[in-house]
């Protein structure tokens, strides 16, 4: 199973200080912003030390995109400034007055940025809000204009924030918004699922990006959008600034900023966040990630890494959709590549019963040559579709985490193809028998039938055969029969993990050559193996235990009363079901 992985845009703290216990007021009582904007310029600077020369009570304003596309300015009051938040930066306290604010329940996510500004120009961007704010008054923060762009040196990477007069504070959150992804399927463990907000496409495009307009931050574009949604502090040439804190502390990034469009705020038990449309058209380049704000520039987008998944349905139609993924952190982009597998979907079929679900991959990454070229059959007793294809996507984000997370070796995707074909048939088969002749000699043929029950209904046999060397030592035996997967290590030649290598990735000496062969492996799922071992009693291993180091080697065994040891005999037979259950029964050989 894959382990949940959390976006790094979510990774800072949840700001809850919406209106926990009042309801939407009904649509006739709504207060909306009047939709006259101040006249003043916002380019200008408004220093630090002019702020604090402006007396407590002083009006200001906070500029952002309300609803349909339209910005608003909502009026705030200036409180003080606060020195020992995150020092050596300031902060502004400000108080959401404005009645639109008020009734919504505070500042909504995905304001984070949004300009704080007089007739003297832009003081800052909000930025940070107290755990709990249940009802008026709503106090806020800004962080200093002059910080976000830079004016006061470079720009500090993230830390964690302070607790000013042991009052929590934190950052506002970056809602996650997504789109082309149906919500109405709950696979709890799909990765992001819990913390996506759907989001519609947007047909248009975002006309301007200017102080108070949206700033989306992409992390998988294609039809499925997922990118993270603040506000723009500041604009100076092609260089773009926004949110007013980092979205992970992530210093130097190569993030694509695409377009959005904020249809209005909604407002809920929790806390009120903006609703948005997305479109995946790249219109710049996020460049930095640290404590006062996140910037970038306008213009060429970053090189992201082309994801093709190719569904075949059972019908025989073909869906071909292509992605494109941010380089982010290996966990982060293991986890989008399993969402990418699985959201469209979920959009696309019912949870029907009697299927399977066959995976091929063919991914290259930058620092090797080799490939992740797996192929993978997916099935279980009902054969319930979504189940299978949340099962596939979470097996092969998990093989992905392990390679790109070891910790001998770095990789970063460079391209990505996925092949997921949806059999209109359960190719899951349980082993519920075996018959065999239970007395043979030894440079005999033994015969094995194997009945197995495929999906809930269909009872199938398989035959096997394999000779028993005339060497082999009179004794008694184990059949044993299972899939490949099932019965594991055992004897010489196979592997003594009986993990199969799942930890590997934690620090083992397994090279990365190594962990593409193991991965890269056949389906040991749906091989069926046979295998005679020694039943050699507990008595027996015991006596056998307790001989002496100078037991004469060339003395039989047998004169005292025990089998001879001798590697075990085995075949294996390909038969392109998934296996599950193993059976066993003793077999006597005796001499020929």
């Amino acid at each position: 199973m894959l382990v949940r992985l959390l976006l790094f845009v979510l990774a800072i703290c949840v700001w809850g200080c919406g209106d926990d216990s009042s309801p939407t007021a009904p649509e006739d009582d709504v207060v909306r912003p009047t939709g006259e904007l101040q006249p003043w310029p916002l380019s200008s600077i408004v220093s630090v030390d002019s702020v604090r020369s402006m007396a407590p009570g002083t009006p200001v304003f906070m500029r952002t995109e309300f609803a349909s596309g339209q910005l608003a300015d909502l009026e705030m009051t200036f409180i003080q400034v606060v020195d020992d938040f995150l020092p050596p930066m300031p902060v502004y306290m400000v108080e959401a007055s404005d009645p639109v604010l008020i009734q919504l329940g505070g500042i909504a996510q995905g304001m984070s940025g949004s300009p704080i500004f007089t007739e003297q120009g832009t003081w800052g961007a909000i930025a940070y809000g107290f755990n709990q704010q249940d009802s008026p008054p709503y106090y806020f923060f800004a962080t200093p204009i002059e910080w976000v762009i830079g004016n006061r040196g470079a720009m500090p990477l993230a830390k964690s924030a302070a607790t000013w007069e042991e009052n929590g504070i934190t950052p506002l959150t970056i809602p996650l918004l997504g789109t082309g992804f149906n919500p109405a399927y709950e696979l709890d463990d799909l990765p992001f699922q819990s913390e996506l907000t759907p989001a519609g496409r947007a047909a248009q495009n975002q006309d301007s990006f200017e102080a108070g307009r949206p700033l989306a931050v992409g992390l998988m574009l294609g039809e499925v959008t997922i990118a993270s949604l603040g506000t723009i502090s500041y604009i100076d040439g092609n260089r773009i600034y926004g949110f007013g804190h980092p979205m992970s502390g992530s210093g130097a990034v190569e993030l694509p900023i695409i377009e959005a469009v904020v249809l209005g705020p909604i407002s809920n038990l929790s806390a009120p966040f903006k609703f948005a449309t997305l479109n995946p058209t790249v219109r710049g380049t996020l460049t930095e990630d640290r404590l006062p704000a996140v910037r970038g520039m306008l213009g060429e987008g970053p090189k992201l890494i082309p994801l093709k998944s190719v569904y075949t349905f059972s019908s025989g139609n073909v869906l071909e959709l292509t992605h494109r993924l941010a380089t982010v952190e290996p966990s982060t982009t293991a986890g989008l590549v399993a969402l990418a597998l699985a959201s469209p979907l979920l959009n696309r079929v019912e949870n029907e019963s009697n299927h399977s679900v066959r995976v091929r991959t063919d991914i290259s990454f930058v620092e090797t040559d080799s490939i992740l070229a797996r192929s993978r059959l997916y099935a279980e007793p009902e054969g319930q579709l979504l189940s299978l294809i949340f099962n596939a996507s979470a097996d092969l984000g998990g093989i992905l985490s392990q390679l790109m997370t070891r910790n001998d070796y770095v990789l970063q995707m460079r391209e990505a193809e996925i092949y997921i074909d949806m059999l209109s048939e359960s190719r899951f088969g349980k082993i519920v028998g075996v018959a065999a002749d239970t007395v043979i000699s030894a440079g005999s043929t033994l015969s094995i039938r194997t009945s197995l029950r495929v999906g809930r209904r269909e009872d199938r046999e398989i035959e096997m055969a394999f000779s028993i060397p005339d060497t082999l030592p009179v004794g008694v035996y184990q059949l044993e029969v299972g899939s490949v997967a099932t019965l594991g290590a055992g004897f010489a030649g196979e592997s003594s993990d009986p993990f199969g290598g799942l930890f590997d990735f934690l620090g083992s000496d397994e090279t990365l050559e190594d962990f593409f062969a193991r991965v890269n492996g056949i389906d040991e799922n749906v091989i069926l193996k046979a295998r005679l071992t020694s039943d050699i009693p507990a008595e027996e291993q015991a006596l056998r235990d307790s001989l002496p180091d100078n037991f004469p080697s060339n003395l039989p065994l047998d004169f005292l009363g025990l089998q001879s040891a001798t590697a075990p005999v085995s075949m294996e037979k390909d038969v392109d079901l998934f296996l599950e259950g193993s059976q066993m029964l003793r077999i006597r050989v005796a001499g020929n």
